[in-house]
């Protein structure tokens, strides 16, 4: 009941506005003359009424065909030429058409017709180009904006996609590194297997349960870093710590990001009683951080830096930031752009 409503007082503007428009267009080419006498008034505002209808009607028939039948996408110079030979034949055609119809056919004025026919339809025409120029030029602004629009939609959508594969990657590659490291304990300290196996039972909870978020809290990412170092101890023993100087700051990160700096660490560097490694964790102002002193093995695995090329390529689309890496004779530091709020 209320979309009849709302369509009637739609029909309703749209009479009214086509009258005041050809009142005022009939009025600035003919003046006072319009309103000499009440039929002449009737008479000027029915053909006025009829002038707009027509090309209002028309060019919008005219804009939704030409709209399905050319691609602007594919080929936007041609849908161009088209779309306005379209709205200008049709111009043409409907200037000469509507005086003639009128006052050749229903006045049946014969005498000077064609100057009539001609004089109007030049007026009809140029009152057309007007209008016609504002619609096209307000389409072209729609259109661009739109394009626009489904553009940013695209790259978006594509960001989403690589950033999915990504976070793919990082399952596989968590899962294969934890067997290595249980089967190393199994062989040295099979009493501790069993914690060990508890405990990774836990932390891949955790991984599953982040597989289809973009960023955690850095809170509970550290409680899956302490779980995921205190196995690592189990192998290791004191030869390896770890220092965590943090702020009650809120910031959020990629799930796993510091597990995987911490892992490439253990995983890179020798550890033993004699070369024991230390692992800082730490904040500055715009970066997250975690550094190990230097002693290097002789032989890395081929798949050592696929978690620290993942990770900066997570970090590529999330931050206009990207992950820093600094090596000295000492130390190997990597540094991650602090993020604050969670994307929309």
């Amino acid at each position: 009941m209320r979309h009849r409503k709302y369509t009637f007082k739609s029909v309703l503007f749209v009479l009214f506005l086509l009258t005041l428009i050809s009142t005022l267009v009939t009025y600035f080419f003919v003046g006072n003359e319009l309103f000499s006498s009440f039929p002449k008034y009737i008479d000027g505002i029915i053909y006025g009424f009829l002038v707009g209808l027509t090309f209002w009607l028309g060019n919008f028939r005219i804009g939704k065909f030409v709209g399905t039948k050319v691609n602007w996408k594919k080929d936007p110079k041609k849908a161009n030429l088209i779309s306005l030979f379209s709205f200008l034949l049709f111009g043409m055609v409907a200037s000469v058409a509507v005086p003639y119809l009128f006052y050749g056919v229903f006045h049946k004025h014969n005498q000077h017709l064609a100057q009539v026919v001609v004089n109007n339809g030049f007026i009809n025409l140029c009152v057309d180009f007007i209008f016609v120029s504002i619609y096209y030029s307000k389409y072209l602004v729609d259109y661009y904006a739109k394009s626009l629009q489904n553009e940013q939609e695209l790259k978006r959508e594509n960001l989403i996609a690589k950033y999915e594969a990504l976070k793919n990657q990082v399952n596989p590659h968590f899962l294969f590194n934890s067997l290595n490291t249980l089967s190393g304990v199994v062989e040295q300290n099979p009493a501790k297997a069993v914690d060990f196996i508890k405990k990774l039972s836990d932390i891949y909870r955790y991984v599953l349960e982040q597989q289809d978020k973009e960023l955690v809290n850095l809170d509970e990412e550290m409680k899956f870093v302490n779980d995921f170092f205190h196995l690592a101890q189990i192998r290791h023993g004191n030869a390896l710590s770890m220092v965590v100087a943090l702020t009650d700051r809120i910031i959020y990160l990629v799930p796993l990001g510091l597990q995987i700096l911490v892992e490439n660490a253990i995983k890179h560097n020798v550890i033993s009683d004699d070369m024991p490694l230390r692992i800082e964790i730490g904040i500055t102002e715009e970066y997250l951080y975690v550094k190990n002193n230097i002693q290097k093995k002789n032989v890395i695995r081929k798949n050592g830096t696929m978690g620290l090329e993942n990770l900066k390529n997570r970090y590529t689309i999330l931050s206009e930031k990207p992950v820093e890496i600094i090596e000295t004779d000492s130390e190997f530091i990597v540094k991650l752009p602090i993020i604050e709020n969670i994307r929309s």
